[in-house]
C-alpha cells in the first residue's frame, strides 16, 4: 500500500509539474504576445538609392509583428543622404538635429563603406557593419560616346578630360565629365578614388592622404575639376541632378558629357538615352553597409534582427530585382572606399583646383644677388625656393627660366636657362624638373642688372607661346633698380603696350626682395599687365616662399 501510494503521489507531482510549466510557458508566449513592455519603433536612416526597397522589406517585417525584449517593434525608413547622418554622428549624439533629420536612427544604410569608415566618433557604431547590397559606379554617357569609351581606363579619364583630341570624335571634344557634390553624390567620391588609384599604379591598396598630397594626384584631380572649355566640373548638384542635365542636353555641344552614377543609379532613372560604360582595371564599388548605431538594447537588438530578416533569401531578392548585387560584395578587383580623411582631401582638391599656369621665371643674377641673407645669399635662397616650386606644380603646368644681368648671352643682358615648357616634357634628354633645379643650381651673381630688356624679350616670348585657358605670366624677381640705360621705364612701358594682345594676355608679376628704389616703377609695370608688384623684406623669410607658391603653385 505504501509503495502504491508513495508511486500516485510521485505521478501526481510529476504531472502537477508538467502543467505548471505548460501554464508558465503560455503566460509567457501570453505575455510576450500583448508586449507587456509596450512599443518601440526602429528608426532606419538609408541612403536614397537604396531606401525604396529597404522601405518594402521593413513593411514585410513588420507584417511578422516581431517581438523584441517584450517590446513589439515596428520599423519606420527614412530616405537620408549618407553625408548628413556622417556628420550628424560626427556631430554627437547631444547635437543630433531632431527637426532637419527626424529621431536619431537605430540602424544606418549609408551608400558606401567609407561613409561609414569617415563617421570619427566610433562609439556611435555597435558593432562591425557588414555590406548589403553592392552597386558599382559606372559612367553615365549618351550612347553615341559608349563605344569610344569601352577601352579607357579610370586613370585615362584625366587625359581624355583635357585633351579635346583623346575621344577621336571631333565635334565632341574632350570628355567632359562632371563631377557633382552635393549631397547624394557619393559615386563622385568612389570615382576619384578609383582615379587617383589608378593614376598612382596601385589600385589594390588603400589610399592615404599623403598620397592624395602628392604631386602626382593633385595634378590629376585639378585637371579633373576644369572641362576643355574651361567651365568648372564640379558643382554643388546631385548625382540625379546632373543625370538630369545630361539627359536634356546629350549632344557634342553640352557642357557635360559624362556623370560617375552607380549601375543602379542609372538603371532606376530608366532612360532612353543615356548608356552606362564600366572603365577597365579595378572598379569602385557602393557596398550599402549596415550600421547597427549605439543605443538602448532593444533598439541595438531590433536593429540586428531587421538586418537579419534583409539578408534572408527573400529579402535578397527584392534588392536582386532593386538592380543590386548581395553576398560578397569586396574582390580582388574592387577598388577599397575611401577612408574619411582621404575622401575629404580628394574633394578638397578637386573644389580647390592647382590649375595648370605658363609662367616664365625672370631671375635677377646681378652682383646684389650674392648678398648674404641668413644663412646663404639671396640668390641661393631664391633658387631653394625656387628648386620647391618646380617640384610642387602639375605636370601640366609650363615653367621656363631665364637670367639677367649685363651682357649675359653675348650682347644680350638675358639668357634662356630653361625654355618655358610643359612640365611632362623633357629638355635636352632630361626632365623639365631636373633642368629647371640644375639651371638655376648653375646660376652666380654676375654684374649689372639690366631688367628692361630682359623683362620685354620676356613678355613678348610670353605673348607668342600664349595658351589658351590658363593663367600666362612673366613672374620677374629682382633685389635692384633697373641699370639698363638705353631703355627708360617710359619707353618700356610704350613697347610692352605695343607687345601685348587683348587676346591673350600675359601678365607681369615682380617680386622685389628688399628695399628697391625702381618700386614704382615696377609697379606701373605690373598694373599695366594686370600683374601684381611684391616686395618682401628678405628672401629667407616664409612670405618670400609662399609668394613664389602663390605666383607658380
Amino acid at each position: 500500500m505504501i509503495v502504491v501510494i508513495t508511486i500516485a503521489v510521485l505521478a501526481a507531482a510529476v504531472f502537477g509539474w508538467f502543467q505548471l510549466r505548460d501554464r508558465i510557458l503560455d503566460q509567457g508566449v501570453e505575455a510576450a504576445d500583448t508586449c507587456v513592455e509596450g512599443s518601440a519603433v526602429l528608426t532606419v536612416a538609408a541612403d536614397p538609392d537604396i531606401s525604396g526597397p529597404v522601405e518594402q522589406l521593413a513593411a514585410r517585417f513588420n507584417d511578422t509583428a516581431p517581438v523584441v525584449r517584450d517590446h513589439c517593434v515596428t520599423v519606420q525608413v527614412r530616405a537620408t543622404a549618407s553625408d548628413a547622418v556622417r556628420m550628424a554622428l560626427n556631430a554627437g549624439i547631444d547635437n543630433w538635429d531632431v527637426g532637419a533629420l527626424g529621431a536619431r536612427p537605430g540602424l544606418w544604410i549609408p551608400q558606401s563603406s567609407g561613409d561609414v569608415a569617415a563617421v570619427t566618433d566610433r562609439g556611435a557604431l555597435d558593432g562591425t557593419p557588414r555590406p548589403l547590397a553592392a552597386s558599382p559606379v559606372v559612367l553615365a554617357v549618351p550612347s553615341a560616346l559608349a563605344d569610344s569609351l569601352t577601352s579607357v581606363s579610370w586613370a585615362d579619364l584625366v587625359r581624355l578630360q583635357r585633351d579635346p583630341q583623346a575621344l577621336g570624335l571631333g565635334e565632341w571634344g574632350a570628355l567632359r565629365l562632371a563631377l557633382p557634390t552635393g549631397s547624394d553624390a557619393g559615386a563622385t567620391t568612389l570615382a576619384l578614388a578609383a582615379i587617383a588609384a589608378g593614376v598612382r599604379g596601385d589600385p589594390a591598396t588603400a589610399l592615404t592622404v599623403d598620397q592624395v598630397s602628392s604631386r602626382e594626384l593633385v595634378s590629376a584631380v585639378s585637371e579633373l575639376a576644369v572641362t576643355d572649355t574651361g567651365a568648372s566640373a564640379t558643382s554643388a548638384s546631385t548625382t540625379y541632378d546632373s543625370l538630369a542635365a545630361l539627359e536634356s542636353s546629350p549632344g557634342p555641344d553640352a557642357p557635360v558629357h559624362a556623370v560617375p552614377v552607380t549601375e543602379q543609379q542609372l538603371a532606376s532613372t530608366d532612360s532612353s538615352t543615356l548608356t552606362a560604360v564600366r572603365p577597365q582595371g579595378f572598379t569602385p564599388v557602393a557596398d550599402h553597409p549596415a550600421a547597427v548605431l549605439s543605443g538602448d538594447e532593444t533598439s541595438t537588438r531590433a536593429a540586428a534582427a531587421f538586418v537579419a530578416f534583409v539578408r534572408q533569401p527573400d529579402g535578397a531578392q527584392l534588392l536582386t530585382d532593386a538592380g543590386f548585387g548581395v553576398g560578397e560584395t569586396q574582390n580582388s578587383g574592387t577598388v577599397a572606399a575611401p577612408s574619411g580623411p582621404v575622401a575629404d582631401a580628394l574633394l578638397d582638391v578637386l573644389r580647390n583646383p592647382v590649375l595648370p599656369r605658363r609662367a616664365t621665371v625672370l631671375l635677377d643674377v646681378s652682383e646684389s644677388m650674392g648678398t648674404s641673407e641668413g644663412s646663404a645669399t639671396r640668390l641661393q635662397n631664391t633658387v631653394r625656393a625656387l628648386g620647391e616650386q618646380f617640384q610642387r606644380v602639375p605636370d601640366s603646368t609650363e615653367l621656363g627660366l631665364w637670367s639677367f644681368s649685363e651682357d649675359l648671352d653675348d650682347s644680350l643682358p638675358y639668357r634662356v636657362d630653361v625654355p618655358t615648357g610643359p612640365m611632362a616634357a623633357q629638355v635636352a634628354a632630361a626632365s623639365r624638373r631636373d633642368a629647371l633645379n640644375s639651371g638655376a643650381a648653375a646660376l652666380t651673381p654676375e654684374s649689372a642688372s639690366y631688367s628692361a630688356r630682359s623683362l620685354l624679350a620676356a613678355y613678348r616670348d610670353a605673348v607668342a607661346g600664349f595658351v589658351p585657358g590658363r593663367v600666362n605670366s612673366v613672374v620677374l624677381i629682382t633685389d635692384g633698380p633697373n641699370d639698363d640705360p638705353s631703355l627708360s621705364t617710359q619707353d618700356l612701358l610704350t613697347d610692352l603696350n605695343s607687345a601685348s594682345d587683348a587676346e591673350r594676355p600675359v601678365a607681369v608679376n615682380v617680386v622685389m626682395i628688399g628695399d628697391n628704389t625702381d618700386a614704382t616703377a615696377f609697379t606701373d609695370i605690373s598694373a599695366r599687365t594686370g600683374g601684381t608688384a611684391t616686395t618682401v623684406p628678405t628672401s629667407d623669410s616664409p612670405d618670400f616662399f609662399d609668394l613664389l607658391g602663390k605666383l607658380l603653385y
